[in-house]
């Protein structure tokens, strides 16, 4: 075939591809135009007539429901007018991708609280719009010592068990959540109240054990079984006389002369022979008896 009626048959073809192209655009525009409204609404500039009155809170959450239903329940300090912090509003355009430029910033009202260590606010507060509501995610891991000092301090200068603990593991669900012991121990006591826990151990030093004057005596039965026993049963006075009176710190071993002194009838002989009370009063939870 000569490069002549080659030449000729690939313009033929080009042409009828062409037609076919310009045939379908051509369909195309008529259909959209054919499914166009044919019932325009009239123009009514009544409605223009009046301006604007401004959108009152309740207004707003017609829309914004969830913002709306946050800041009711759980918005704190930050329950006051919208426009108080969303001075532009209802102008996000995806084809300019301005939503950075519109939302209000935290440090414009709150400066930096927390120093310029922790900067990122939405990092821990990630709703605005419930602001006391902090989830304990990972980015709250290994920070916790940055705004609670105290209590870190507490927990590695009294080391216990609960040192060995990630705070995540106790304030588990949400920043400020307040773990009830029995999450994790188990009573002294069948009966024992929650709230009795930590008046005798406080929660970043478990182990420094403070003995109320009031303390439930069955509170000191439970480790001390034995001497509990032997103490409820004694017909002496000391059976009269609460643990935490003479034990007044976890573990103190109390000398008889804070509370005794020494009986007249104690010559310095028979002192010098029983120089301990309990080499004669045997056992300070049940003391002889005449």
């Amino acid at each position: 075939m000569s490069n002549h009626i080659r030449t000729k048959k690939l313009i033929t073809i080009s042409m009828m591809v062409l037609i076919a192209a310009t045939l379908l655009v051509a369909g195309t525009a008529s259909a959209q135009q054919a499914a166009m409204r044919d019932n325009l609404p009239a123009i009514d500039t009544s409605l223009y007539a009046a301006e604007p009155i401004p959108l009152r809170v309740d207004q707003c959450g017609q829309c914004h429901t969830r913002h709306f239903r946050d800041l009711k329940l759980s918005g704190g300090k930050h329950q006051f007018d919208c426009r108080e912090c969303h001075e532009v509003f209802h102008a996000y355009n995806p084809q300019r991708n301005n939503y950075a430029e519109i939302m209000p910033l935290c440090a414009t009202c709150h400066g930096q609280p927390h120093g310029d260590k922790h900067i990122e606010c939405i990092n821990c507060h990630e709703n605005p719009h419930a602001p006391k509501r902090v989830p304990m995610t990972h980015r709250l891991e290994g920070i916790c010592s940055d705004c609670h000092g105290p209590e870190a301090t507490e927990l590695q200068k009294f080391p216990s068990k609960h040192t060995e603990q990630a705070c995540n593991s106790c304030h588990h669900s949400r920043h400020g959540y307040i773990p009830v012991c029995a999450e994790c121990h188990e009573p002294h006591f069948a009966t024992q109240a929650e709230a009795t826990c930590m008046q005798c151990h406080p929660v970043h030093q478990p182990r420094t054990i403070a003995l109320a004057a009031d303390v439930d005596l069955k509170t000191c039965d439970a480790c001390h079984s034995d001497v509990y026993a032997t103490w409820d049963g004694t017909p002496s006075k000391h059976g009269e006389v609460g643990c935490a009176e003479c034990h007044t710190e976890h573990g103190l071993i109390p000398a008889c002369s804070n509370c005794h002194e020494t009986p007249a009838s104690h010559n310095k002989k028979l002192m010098a022979m029983f120089p301990k009370c309990l080499d004669c009063h045997l056992d300070v939870h049940d003391l002889p008896v005449k």
